[in-house]
């Protein structure tokens, strides 16, 4: 993971409570989905109390970059067997117990790794979401699929309801417009 990318995030932790993290690679095609979301999400500008941001590929400092927060939303390329753009949310424990020595994450190694070191360490976590995105393609290219880019708002509005439902913290609550709630699995 770039430092360049996470910079900062030592200092911030105790400010900010909710942390969404992209994992990915934009130059391998619809992998790059993960940035591609946190691109939009600081586009749009995010709540007070809310950090995005690009975690790369992820590995064992996704742990560090978790520490201190209150929540943390996660969103990833994921074989989800659904239409390239659908997406889908997950917590990890849902993840474990339907994928059991099959891949979720294109990246599940560092992502599963990360956790897994966690959970044998008994280092806490804070709580973690997931959004899979069902890709197109995977491979050397730069920018996602139209069907994966075409999922990017919906996306995005799934997050920032997942974010209004974190407990706001400091008695601050969380202001964010958002379009009609679609429920929890998407097919876009």
């Amino acid at each position: 993971m770039s430092e360049q990318r996470v910079a900062g995030c030592e200092k911030r932790n105790s400010q900010l409570a909710i942390l969404i993290i992209g994992l990915g690679n934009p130059l391998r095609g619809d992998d790059g989905v993960g940035p591609r979301v946190v691109t939009e999400l600081r586009r749009r500008g995010l709540p007070e109390g809310v950090e995005a941001i690009d975690a790369g590929t992820g590995g064992l400092d996704l742990l560090r970059v978790m520490e201190g927060r209150d929540a943390v939303i996660v969103v990833d390329a994921a074989e989800v067997g659904r239409e390239p753009g659908a997406f889908v949310r997950f917590t990890p424990e849902e993840v474990r117990l339907q994928l059991r020595g099959r891949g979720f994450s294109l990246h599940d190694a560092g992502l599963a790794e990360a956790l897994a070191l966690a959970s044998a360490l008994a280092h806490p976590l804070p709580p973690i979401t997931l959004f899979g995105v069902q890709p197109e393609r995977i491979g050397w290219e730069e920018g996602l699929s139209p069907a994966v880019e075409e999922a990017i708002p919906a996306l995005v509005e799934a997050i920032l309801r997942e974010v209004r439902k974190q407990p706001a913290t400091s008695n601050e609550q969380l202001a964010i417009e958002v379009g009609e709630d679609h429920g929890e699995d998407s097919d876009h």
